[in-house]
């Protein structure tokens, strides 16, 4: 049986033992963040519903309803599956070896190359969410960086990996190339413009997966 990790999930750690540093020159992240499209009419209407659910009962969601009442929705608004080349799982397990460190994290959502039988192989992107505020004991942006860690090793190939974690309404975007970290800056998925700004980069990763 493989062997938990000793990591908690903790930032500092995690950039000390892999010697992740945080970057300000982001190429991939910039062009993943600028890109721009239309909805459907159907997906209009699903964004205005979006828009106004978020608004009455977002503060009051637990964890399981933010999920199922609103990033399944997201996802189906941002029209990411390609039959056989991409897919969005939920709640899968995900473990490796990176530098003799064992990691494990269960991801909350991801974004991967679909084998038979439903099962995720060759991730590209993966989003941790968190009801309350960020804490020690559950950083969604620490088990976010985690699993792009056990992602990195498991492709072994040279292309960034892509990631996402939210508080609340706020949701922050990701990417990972070698130990280069890049963050953005926060998106109100209870703004308007935050939200369809939010589904596009989402949409985008279409795109990035067909590079």
């Amino acid at each position: 049986m493989e062997k938990k990790s000793k990591i908690h999930y903790d930032l500092s750690q995690l950039a000390a033992i892999f010697g992740i540093s945080r970057q300000e020159k982001c190429e991939y992240l910039q062009k993943w963040l600028s890109a721009s499209y239309s909805l459907s009419e159907l997906q209009q209407t699903l964004y205005e519903s979006l828009c106004k659910e978020i608004k009455e009962d977002g503060d009051y969601w637990n964890e399981e309803e933010l999920k199922i009442q609103f990033v399944g929705i997201l996802f189906r608004v941002a029209d990411i599956n390609v039959r056989h080349k991409i897919k969005v799982f939920y709640e899968r397990p995900l473990a490796g070896i990176v530098k003799n460190m064992p990691l494990n994290v269960i991801v909350d959502c991801l974004v991967a190359k679909p084998m038979e039988f439903n099962t995720p192989q060759e991730p590209y992107f993966f989003l941790q969410e968190f009801k309350k505020s960020k804490g020690e004991k559950k950083d969604p942006e620490a088990q976010m960086l985690t699993a792009m860690l056990i992602a990195q090793e498991k492709n072994q190939d040279t292309k960034p990996i892509y990631g996402g974690f939210l508080v609340g309404s706020i949701w922050v975007f990701a990417t990972l190339l070698g130990t280069a970290y890049c963050a953005s800056k926060k998106y109100d998925a209870a703004d308007p413009h935050d939200l369809l700004q939010i589904i596009y980069i989402l949409r985008n990763l279409k795109e990035i997966a067909a590079v």
